[in-house]
């Protein structure tokens, strides 16, 4: 047997044994291959199942010995060409191998590098830029999944899934033409037909076609009747044709979950480690995909095994939560809380339940424990804040909301409804209006922001504070951006503040001629008020309601949050 095409069981055995030594090589490269290859740092891999941790070690050993037993590319002999091509391809093999291995757990920036390497080292292999681009596009990182699947296309244009693929990308960065041409090329393929009419449709939307949006989707939905990602899109199509009735029963058949695609080689890339994958890590493969109750069921076999892994537990009273069955989800939160009272998100995740319970005092206090345990807990942080706001505890609310923008100052909420809290509480106007002008300056792109910017600079109690022209400029842009009542409410009131009390009643009339399904009885009854102001030449007061659902807390979702909140940790 060539010496690269393989390792002896006793040699891997010992390689295991001086894992140490030689995963240095690895992550520090041997001087000959540093100017070749790139270092795959070593990862903590302690949540993984035993048999996925020993196919880890057992991958990363194999590399380590290809690396230290030989140089790349013997110039000084020629005659070595042959065996320096099998060293590269058993050298790729191995960094495939591994690289597999992470992708499965979704560890991308070892993956990534592992891939590279492989690419470098066997450059005519179509697997592994088309896994590297499979990556890139689970990363969002688009550009790089654009180059390596087009990569992989150069090497074999004949792989119908690489197209799916690349035009999901391509329909991600927003560029419709070139993800039309790429799906279209594969349209006629039995086994892709429900994912390939799904993007189409998608892309038919985005066109404003709705009609040949609602054949593509009936389409996916005829090739796969359990496609169930397809409602929502539906809805959206019919919706823009008019048709409310069918808007309203496809989104309500709606179930969040990714496309079903048939892809060789991912399947081959599972089936080769069908033991390695972790229970836990299927898990969350089933989360990401809706599929709640599969993702019991794995929890539940990896608890088996691993029954005081208190984060797994976490996760799975979370997926429990999500089939419906939130008794067993207390029952396991709990459990969790029980093995390892000091675990911070356990605490905030109990403190959601006991809110959604209705037992504010209870949740109050979890959320508390949550954030002795970990002071920057930005979720404890907010939910409490927000607590704080409803019970008209403003001045403890706008702490909370500060508290929360010092742990993470990307909940975006919490900037301006910081502000709101200090206004309930009794903060001077011209300091709030002041402070909400700094931060629209410091994030620009902050809607929510320059909505409170603009009622105020519209409808200020003190006249002085007001500047309509600006205000109108404001509310012009997010109309733009984003025209919902809210926003074309607010346009209303800044061509009121501006004068144009024939242009702000004939705005508001626009807005009262939508159909009523689309608005709450309560936004109705202001909207009316609102042209009655108007009509009589006119501010509506004040300037930030204390009914504004955009200046509000948003509405408590248990159900969200234990489907969308990260866990640093899910196992």
């Amino acid at each position: 047997m060539n010496h690269w095409q393989g390792l002896s069981t006793s040699l891997l055995l010992w390689l295991l044994s001086t894992g140490a030594a030689l995963g240095d090589a690895v992550s520090d490269l041997p001087e000959p291959w540093q100017d070749r290859l790139l270092p795959v740092l070593d990862s903590d891999i302690s949540g993984a199942e035993p048999l996925m941790q020993q196919a880890l070690n057992a991958a990363r050993a194999e590399i380590a010995a290809l690396l230290t037993a030989s140089e790349p590319n013997p110039e000084a002999r020629p005659q070595a060409a042959s065996a320096s091509e099998s060293q590269d391809q058993a050298l790729a093999q191995a960094y495939g191998r591994l690289g597999g291995l992470l992708l499965l757990l979704e560890v991308e920036a070892q993956a990534d590098a592992c891939l590279r390497n492989a690419m470098t080292l066997q450059p005519g292999e179509f697997r592994w830029p088309y896994y590297a681009g499979y990556l890139a596009m689970l990363a969002g990182n688009l550009e790089r999944a654009v180059n390596d699947l087009e990569t992989a296309r150069a090497i074999n244009a004949d792989y119908p899934t690489l197209y799916v693929r690349l035009g999901k990308v391509w329909l991600d960065r927003g560029e419709l033409a070139k993800a039309r041409a790429v799906l279209e090329s594969v349209q006629d393929v039995p086994e892709l037909t429900s994912p390939v009419n799904y993007y189409l449709g998608q892309v038919a939307l985005l066109e404003h076609r709705p009609e040949q949006a609602v054949e593509r989707l009936t389409r996916a939905l005829e090739a796969n009747p359990d496609a169930t990602e397809v409602h929502y899109p539906l809805a959206q199509a019919y919706r823009a044709l008019g048709d409310a009735q069918l808007a309203r029963e496809h989104l309500a058949q709606f179930q969040l979950r990714a496309p079903e695609i048939t892809d060789p080689l991912l399947e081959q890339l599972q089936r080769a480690n069908p033991r390695s994958l972790p229970a836990f890590q299927r898990g969350i493969h089933a989360v990401i995909n809706g599929e709640y109750a599969s993702a019991a069921a794995e929890f539940a076999t990896g608890l088996e095994s691993d029954p005081d892994n208190v984060a797994a537990r976490i996760s799975y009273a979370r997926v429990l939560y999500l089939t419906g069955d939130p008794e067993a989800a207390a029952k396991q939160l709990s459990k969790a809380l029980e093995i390892q009272p000091e675990h911070a998100f356990g605490q905030f995740m109990q403190g959601v339940l006991r809110q959604q319970q209705g037992d504010l005092t209870a949740a109050e206090a979890a959320y508390r424990r949550a954030l002795e345990l970990e002071p920057q807990q930005a979720g404890a942080s907010f939910h409490l804040a927000n607590l704080h706001f409803r019970a008209g505890r403003f001045d403890d609310a706008a702490k909370g909301y500060r508290q929360v923008l010092a742990a993470d100052d990307s909940v975006a909420p919490a900037r301006l409804l910081a502000l709101v809290a200090q206004r309930r509480a009794g903060e001077n106007q011209a300091a709030i209006l002041a402070a909400v002008d700094d931060l629209v300056a410091t994030y620009p792109q902050d809607m929510q922001l320059r909505y409170g910017l603009a009622r105020l600079l519209a409808a200020a109690d003190d006249p002085q504070l007001r500047d309509p022209q600006r205000a109108l400029h404001l509310a012009a842009d997010l109309v733009v951006q984003q025209p919902i009542p809210a926003h074309r409410r607010l346009f209303a009131l800044a061509q009121a503040a501006a004068g144009r009390f024939d242009a702000a009643i004939e705005t508001q009339r626009g807005l009262l001629a939508m159909p009523s399904w689309m608005l709450a009885p309560r936004e109705l009854e202001q909207m009316q008020s609102e042209l009655h102001a108007y009509q009589a030449k006119q501010l509506p007061h004040p300037a930030w309601p204390g009914d504004d659902p955009l200046l509000s807390p948003p509405p408590f979702d248990a159900r969200r949050t234990f489907r969308d909140y990260p866990a640093a940790k899910p196992y």
